[in-house]
């Protein structure tokens, strides 16, 4: 089958795709979007009509309205959803036919994302958060780059105004022309290093090596590598400790899943666990008898306003709702989960 050149299909890429394949592979969201075919619905309705809470259904709206699937507009105090005809009337098989890899809609593609990337840092052409992922870093310091003029040398103290019109924290940014390889310095001089100039290497070069051409101590390496590691966000989610004799389970949640699991199972394994009715059933069933699972980690969103507590919160309500987890059905005592 041929898509034709109007098709809404042509315009989605491999990931916009992937995400609405995502999107509806979830009964609640399908649920959602079974109910919005009769028409359109705000969050308060549906909740209702689908026996939810509004916080679960406004999660699941969220999902859909990220994958395309819906369009909002605001009606007094609500937002009210609908489903984006144009995508759903689409086959199953124009949306798993893959558009060409051809150089027109890759360059189309890499356009609206840079677009994507500068609409969410930056308020009034000003940056009011520097990124956290480094492609998206890379979009944003190229704002500060075309500030510079190429072949002109410039005292430090320009430099700083110059970053300052955009962004307060001028010893940051200068930093990172340096570590990016978009600028040298010598002594209190700058230069910019034009484009065609730049080595491939200078795009993947590491921290070290960046900073050993900025001429920065091997103890200000060790202070930005250390930022760098402080930065990187940890996993967010919800998780189980399941008992799959009698099927209950202890919910639990965390801003960061590296030990909550481990410590379960090291106190169930010595006996010191706080919940007892889980310890006895531990004892008595043996440890083969238990799975410790992630049920869901929070997705990780690099822009202004995102909040890893305020969305663990949402997939909380919802594995709460979905497993039920209070005694005397599961091992929970209490509806807060998190750790």
């Amino acid at each position: 089958m041929t898509i034709e050149s109007d098709s809404p299909a042509r315009a989605l890429g491999v990931e916009a795709r992937v995400g609405v394949l995502k999107a509806l592979a979830d009964a609640s969201r399908l649920q959602v979007v079974s109910a919005l075919i009769g028409r359109p619905h705000c969050a308060e309705e549906l909740a209702e009509r689908l026996g939810r809470s509004a916080s679960t259904v406004s999660f699941h709206l969220r999902k859909l309205d990220e994958a395309g699937l819906v369009t909002k507009r605001k009606t007094q105090y609500y937002q009210v959803y609908a489903l984006r005809d144009d995508l759903l009337r689409l086959t199953l098989k124009e949306l798993v036919a893959l558009p060409s890899a051809g150089d027109g809609p890759a360059q189309r593609r890499a356009e609206r994302s840079r677009t994507q990337v500068l609409r969410a840092f930056f308020r009034g052409g000003v940056l009011v958060q520097m990124p956290k992922q480094w492609r998206k870093r890379r979009i944003v310091l190229e704002q500060f780059v075309g500030r510079f003029q190429a072949g002109r040398s410039y005292r430090e103290q320009e430099v700083n105004e110059i970053i300052h019109a955009l962004y307060p924290d001028h010893c940051t940014i200068r930093r990172m022309l340096l570590d990016e390889g978009y600028m040298t310095r010598d002594g209190q001089l700058y230069r910019l290093i034009e484009a065609e100039t730049r080595t491939p290497e200078a795009e993947t070069r590491t921290p070290e090596a960046g900073a050993r051409e900025a001429g920065v101590s091997k103890v200000e390496t060790r202070k930005e590598l250390k930022r760098q590691y402080l930065e990187t966000p940890k996993q967010a989610g919800v998780f189980q400790v399941k008992n799959t004799v009698n099927g209950k389970v202890l919910l639990g949640s965390s801003t960061n899943l590296h030990g909550p699991l481990n410590k379960h199972r090291f106190m169930l394994s010595n006996g010191m666990h706080m919940n007892q009715e889980l310890q006895r059933d531990w004892k008595q069933h043996g440890a083969d008898a238990f799975a410790f699972e992630v049920l869901e980690v929070v997705r990780q969103k690099d822009e202004p306003g995102f909040s890893v507590s305020d969305e663990l919160t949402l997939l909380e309500q919802i594995w709460l709702e979905k497993l039920s987890p209070l005694a005397p059905r599961g091992y929970n005592t209490d509806v807060r989960i998190r750790e």
